[in-house]
């Protein structure tokens, strides 16, 4: 009888389990678990939390919140931009940056007639940020050395930049106006140079609240007013100088505050027009050979009427695997603007960032991608317009390393506590060096996205999005978020 008692019992029991289960009242795992118990935190009584992460080999959601929402991703969404880009371009895709003439070449060697730079959009052309691509300075001296290898020693007419093959704005319609006259907001041109940017340098070892003064700028950008409202702080306040002025725009407006200290403080402006600054740059090198004769420079900005030219030379990018690898390492916005914009050239015939921007779309939805949950202005995430869901991020990271492997992972996107703009992320946790994410953050907003190898060995996919924090300093969004991350390696 006692038997009988206990087998029903079991049944019993196990009946209980599968009306729980078929009702949705499913066993919470330990990730979900602790996903809930962070949620209730009152630091998130005000802000909006959303997360999303994947089984890397199945696709199955293992742990969640709000992953339907859309919201800010910020710098995080480049993930988007240059991993379509390096399917749809290819990992060995380069830029071309060409000088040409055209007119006659005395037998004296004086070339009566226009060079032309003809840009690409190559946003490195002029930066030595990758190992072996040459710097600014060098950059114009192999240029000007190629015109006279080529029999040009003298020139009368134009030093023309044609930066046609963009046919758009160079930056977004939505960046924010104190965003415009900063070096991260320089924007994607047909030219680009020096990554588009300039330093100023500040004496500031006067008393808390004193004037500035500016020291030199490098490089020297020629008609540039500076109006400088710049004060000094506390040693330990950091850098809050802003830069006002867009695009053209040669009166600049700057404000804030810099630390105080003995030595020489750099912030990093827009070159209000790179194509034209570097015509300049070339001007100069050449009356500085003493090859200039009557010189003038100038610039193409839309499709000019094609005359006939002689090619030069040619100047090839680093590879677009070394591009993404440097864009998602350092989060340099130019890169995944030029990337957006080539994108668009490239499978549309238009360089724009609204074609870029569609063939991103065309991409996803032939992956059966959800992109009703997507809304992009820019390739980079500094417009605060940006809207994703953290699901369709999540899903976007597993069906690409579905489609192409895992070996990308570590060779384009920054480590968790050792490299990039995440060096500093998970440093005291054991997900150190289990992670590969590319972070994003602004005013309020922080997230991150990637790739993680869990202490079980699984792999996932996820992403971390904090909006409309109430925290005062970054660091403690941060610090928030960094439990969440190492729940997923930890429970999974």
């Amino acid at each position: 009888m006692k038997i009988y008692k206990f087998i029903l019992l079991l049944i019993l029991l196990l009946l209980t389990s599968l009306w729980n289960t078929g009702s949705g009242q499913k066993v919470e795992s330990q990730l979900q678990q602790k996903i809930r118990q962070t949620s209730e935190s009152s630091f998130y009584k005000h802000a909006n939390l959303g997360i999303s992460v994947r089984d890397l080999v199945t696709g199955e959601v293992l742990g969640d919140l709000e992953k339907d929402k859309m919201l800010i991703p910020a710098s995080s969404l480049k993930l988007i931009t240059t991993l379509v880009g390096y399917e749809l371009l290819g990992s060995d895709f380069c830029y071309e940056t060409a000088i040409s003439y055209d007119g006659h070449i005395d037998s004296d060697g004086t070339l009566k007639g226009n060079i032309y730079i003809e840009g690409s959009g190559d946003p490195t052309f002029g930066s030595d940020r990758i190992s072996g691509n040459p710097g600014a300075e060098e950059m114009v001296r192999k240029m000007v050395d190629d015109i006279r290898s080529f029999g040009i020693h003298c020139l009368e007419g134009n030093i023309i930049s044609d930066e046609s093959i963009y046919n758009s704005f160079p930056v977004a319609p939505t960046w924010q106006w104190n965003d415009l006259g900063n070096y991260y907001a320089a924007g994607a041109w047909g030219i680009n140079f020096n990554e588009n940017q300039y330093g100023i340098y500040f004496h500031r070892n006067g008393p808390i609240g004193s004037q500035t003064k500016i020291a030199y700028l490098q490089p020297y950008i020629p008609n540039l007013e500076l109006s400088n409202e710049v004060t000094v702080d506390s040693a330990d306040s950091g850098d809050n100088a802003y830069i006002f002025g867009g695009p053209y725009h040669y009166g600049k407006r700057i404000v804030g505050t810099i630390p105080q200290g003995k030595d020489l403080f750099r912030i990093r402006g827009s070159i209000p027009d790179p194509p034209l600054f570097l015509a300049y740059k070339v001007l100069k090198e050449l009356e500085s050979r003493d090859m200039g004769g009557h010189i003038h420079m100038t610039k193409y900005y839309r499709d000019p009427k094609k005359n006939i030219r002689n090619r030069i030379s040619a100047y090839s990018s680093p590879f677009l695997k070394s591009i993404v690898k440097s864009t998602n390492d350092e989060s340099i916005n130019i890169n995944c603007e030029s990337i957006l914009k080539t994108l668009g050239y490239v499978i549309r015939g238009n360089g724009s960032g609204g074609d870029g921007i569609k063939v991103i779309k065309d991409f996803l939805s032939k992956k059966k991608l959800d992109i009703a949950a997507l809304h992009m202005e820019d390739g980079s995430g500094l417009s605060a317009r940006n809207l994703i869901s953290p699901d369709l991020m999540s899903k976007f990271l597993y069906m690409y390393a579905r489609d192409n492997g895992t070996n990308f992972i570590s060779q384009l996107l920054p480590e968790a506590g050792k490299t990039g703009t995440v060096k500093n992320l998970l440093t005291n946790s054991r997900a150190k060096g289990n992670m590969w994410v590319k972070s994003g953050s602004m005013d309020k907003t922080l997230s991150y996205s990637g790739y993680a190898k869990t202490l079980s060995g699984r792999f996932v996919s996820f992403s971390v999005m904090l909006n409309a924090s109430s925290a005062r300093k970054m660091k403690e969004n941060r610090s928030e978020l960094e439990k969440i991350l190492e729940a997923i390696y930890l429970f999974l």
